[in-house]
C-alpha cells in the first residue's frame, strides 16, 4: 500500500489526475485505519470506474491522460515540449500504467487481512466484493501520439460543437456530409476547401460568406469539411444567432488551443435594428481585439447582405439615407471570401438528377428520368440540389416497391 501511495504522490506532471475519484479511492485505501473505511473506499473505487463508463482502471486513467487539458498536452500538440518535460511526463505515465494494472484480487487480499485482524466476520464481506478486470499496459508514446493528432482537452474529443448562451456542447452525432457524394457548385466548394487548408496550415485564412438560394448546398459545403481525412485538426463550432454577442468570449476560449476552428453560423439574416448585426460586424473588422489566427468565421445566408431590406427603408426620413443603406450592406464586405450559390439552370439541374439516379442504380431510362425531373421542377418551383435529392429519393422508393 505504501508503495502505491508513494507512486501516486510522486506524480510531477499529471497532478490533476490525483483529484479524480478512482485515484482518491486508492489514496483513501492506503490511508485507511478501519475496516469500514477500507470497505467503503474499495466499493467506491469499483463504482467510480464503472459509473464513468469504463471497464477497468487502466482504461479510465489513459482516457484522462489523453483528454484532460494539461500543459504538457498543449506543449506536445504544438511541438514546443522540451526533452526534460517529455521525460518527466513519460515517468508519470509509466507509473500510472502500473497503477492501472493493479490486481484487485491482491488489493482485496490486503483489505481482507487488515479487516479480519479486527473481526473475522469481515472476511466473507470482503471476499464477496466484485473485482475490476486487470487493465492493460499503456505507454507514453500512445499518449503523446494522441496529443499530436487531436490535441488535448474538450476539443480532442470530437470535431463538431455547438455554442449557445455561454455553453459549449459537443455534438455526439454530427450531420457529416461526405464531400464525395456532393455534386454541383464544384468551384465554390473548392474555394472553401482551399481557404480551410490555409487555416490549417497556420496562414491568414479569410472569413467566408456563402450566400444564395435555399437548398443549393451552402450548409452542406461547410459541414462536409470535417469529413475530409486530412482535416483531422479542424473543429467546427456552430453558433446560434442569438449568441453572436458572445463571439469574443468564444474567440478567447479557442485562441490558445492547438486545433484550428471554424465558427459556423447558418442561415443568417438580420432585421434593420438587430443588435447582433453590430456584434458580428465589429468582430469581423473594427474591434480593438483581433480574432485569433486559428479561428475563421463561415456564414451561410439566403441574402447577399444578410439584412432584410424593404422599399420603405429606401424612402424613409433619414437625412443621410445613402449612408444608412451602405451601413446595412457593409457587413458582407467584411468577408474576405464571398461565394454565391444560385439555382441551377434547366440543363444542369436535369444532369444532376441523372447523375444521382445513376449513383443510386435506379432502373429507369434517361428519357424517363428527364421527364420526371421536368415534372418535379414544375411542382416544386425550384431547381436546386435539395429538390433533386428529394426527387431521387422518391424514384428510389418507387422502384424498390415495384421490384
Amino acid at each position: 500500500m505504501e508503495i502505491m501511495k508513494a507512486k501516486l504522490l510522486s506524480l510531477s506532471i499529471y497532478k490533476g489526475i490525483l483529484e479524480t475519484e478512482p485515484v482518491q479511492c486508492l489514496l483513501r485505501i492506503c490511508d485507511a485505519k478501519s475496516p469500514d473505511v477500507l470497505i467503503r473506499s474499495y466499493s467506491d473505487l469499483i463504482y467510480s470506474v464503472y459509473s464513468s463508463g469504463f471497464s477497468d482502471l487502466s482504461e479510465y486513467l489513459v482516457w484522462h491522460l489523453k483528454y484532460d487539458r494539461t500543459f504538457v498536452g498543449n506543449a506536445v500538440a504544438s511541438g514546443s515540449a522540451t526533452e526534460a518535460l517529455l521525460d518527466a511526463a513519460a515517468m508519470d505515465i509509466r507509473r500510472l500504467s502500473g497503477i492501472g494494472q493493479i490486481s484487485c484480487s491482491d488489493l482485496k487480499r490486503r483489505i481482507y487481512e487488515s479487516c479480519t485482524r479486527e473481526n473475522s466476520a469481515f472476511g466473507p464481506i470482503v471476499q464477496n466484493m466484485p473485482e475490476l478486470p486487470a487493465g492493460r499496459e499503456f505507454t507514453e508514446e500512445e499518449v503523446f501520439e494522441s496529443y499530436r493528432l487531436s490535441g488535448c482537452g474538450q476539443f480532442a474529443l470530437g470535431q463538431a460543437f455547438h455554442w449557445e448562451k455561454g455553453r459549449l456542447t459537443r455534438i455526439l452525432r454530427p450531420d457529416i456530409i461526405n464531400p464525395d457524394l456532393m455534386i454541383g457548385y464544384e468551384r465554390q466548394r473548392e474555394a472553401v476547401i482551399q481557404n480551410t487548408k490555409v487555416l490549417l496550415q497556420g496562414g491568414p485564412a479569410s472569413n467566408v460568406l456563402l450566400y444564395g438560394d435555399s437548398g443549393t448546398g451552402k450548409s452542406a459545403t461547410v459541414k462536409s469539411l470535417i469529413h475530409i481525412p486530412e482535416f483531422y485538426n479542424l473543429r467546427l463550432i456552430e453558433m446560434a444567432k442569438n449568441s453572436l454577442d458572445e463571439l469574443t468570449t468564444l474567440a478567447r476560449l479557442v485562441g490558445d488551443q492547438t486545433q484550428k476552428f471554424i465558427l459556423y453560423i447558418d442561415d443568417l439574416s438580420f432585421d434593420q435594428e438587430d443588435k447582433n448585426f453590430s456584434a458580428l460586424k465589429t468582430a469581423l473588422e473594427g474591434s480593438l481585439e483581433q480574432l485569433p489566427d486559428n479561428l475563421a468565421i463561415y456564414v451561410t445566408s439566403n441574402r447577399r447582405h444578410m439584412v432584410r431590406e424593404r422599399f420603405s427603408d429606401r424612402q424613409g426620413d433619414d437625412v443621410h439615407a445613402r449612408e444608412t443603406l451602405e451601413e446595412h450592406t457593409s457587413l458582407s464586405e467584411r468577408f474576405g471570401l464571398r461565394l454565391s450559390y444560385l439555382a441551377l439552370d434547366k440543363r444542369r439541374y436535369t444532369d444532376m438528377v441523372l447523375e444521382l439516379c445513376h449513383r443510386e442504380g435506379i432502373a429507369m431510362s434517361d428519357y424517363d428520368i428527364r421527364v420526371e425531373a421536368n415534372h418535379w421542377e414544375l411542382q416544386h418551383g425550384s431547381r436546386t440540389p435539395r429538390t433533386a435529392v428529394q426527387l431521387v429519393e422518391k424514384l428510389a422508393g418507387q422502384t424498390a416497391n415495384n421490384s
